[in-house]
């Protein structure tokens, strides 16, 4: 098979249940992804030969795509704040959101004075000034942002699902970021003990109302893992009452938490850190204007 007519056939397959636009951005991820070939490299060759194993390939990659899988786990790669990432079934795929989360809290930091931007310096304590803990921290890509942005502070993960500790250590490793990643279940208390006192608090938790599945689309439904999506009907704010629970004794003064949020949710996550003796909240809309992130200070 040449090179054009595999991007015709993979086009012409996935429109079947795509639109034409996002047919077309897939065909080039994949054909780039198998080939090696960026879109000007195949404009240029259009009548190169693709090996049988690129064949095999591209084949079996439309057959996942028809079947609604995201492309990103096809290729095991996604890129997130500049670093491209390992990704599997195993942990969510990272969104532009989550960024402009992580960019919020690069910027008050920056704020702030701390001097943890650069690598070497002259003061050795400075190490000692900023302490970060993503929670459920999946593929890590906010534990490996914040460490990547920040090299002096130190900064922690933990997650229960030790699938996904494991992408998030590969990631770590793979970058040559040193990220502390820990396995436990948050929602235990007993547990929590094995987690440092900190500065930042930072999460992307389970937000989804098991009763909102039927709305959502198949590629997210049907491949990325529930346990990191979905929280019981009747106690949705579940992840956001520990992380109240745990701060109010593990959160160094004027310390802050960044989470993400259910856009439908915002108000009941301002309402409940207001209830538990926070008063400094901040509800925050993402790039489409929708109630996405809520800082809370102490």
């Amino acid at each position: 098979m040449k090179l054009a007519a595999a991007e015709r056939y993979i086009r012409n397959s996935l429109e079947s249940i795509y639109p034409t636009n996002e047919a077309v951005i897939m065909a080039d991820m994949l054909l780039e992804h198998f080939t090696s070939f960026s879109k000007g490299d195949r404009l240029m060759n259009k009548e190169a030969d693709l090996t049988q194993q690129q064949e095999v390939a591209i084949h079996k990659g439309v057959e996942r795509l028809l079947k609604h899988e995201p492309i990103q786990y096809i290729m095991n790669k996604c890129w997130f704040y500049g670093m491209e990432l390992f990704v599997d079934p195993s942990v969510l795929i990272p969104r532009p959101e989550t960024e402009e989360l992580v960019a919020w809290i690069i910027s008050d930091v920056r704020a702030s004075g701390y001097k943890v931007f650069s690598r070497v310096t002259a003061d050795a304590d400075e190490t000692d000034l900023l302490k970060i803990l993503d929670v459920g921290t999946g593929s890590g890509c906010i534990a490996l942002a914040l460490k990547k942005a920040m090299p002096q502070a130190e900064v922690w993960g933990c997650d229960l699902s030790e699938e996904a500790l494991n992408v998030a250590r590969r990631n770590g490793s793979a970058l040559d970021i040193r990220v502390d990643f820990q396995g436990l279940n948050f929602l235990d208390q007993l547990q929590q003990k094995q987690l440092p006192t900190v500065n930042i608090l930072v999460s992307n938790p389970p937000y989804i109302p098991i009763r909102d599945k039927d709305l959502m689309n198949k590629n997210v439904v049907e491949h990325e893992p529930h346990t990191a999506l979905f929280v019981p009907d009747e106690d949705p704010l579940i992840f956001y009452r520990a992380l109240a629970k745990f701060a109010s004794s593990r959160l160094h003064e004027n310390g802050s938490i960044y989470m993400e949020i259910h856009e439908d949710l915002g108000n009941d996550v301002v309402r409940l850190f207001s209830d538990e003796g926070y008063n400094k909240i901040e509800l925050r809309k993402d790039m489409q204007q929708k109630n996405r992130m809520v800082k809370v200070s102490k």
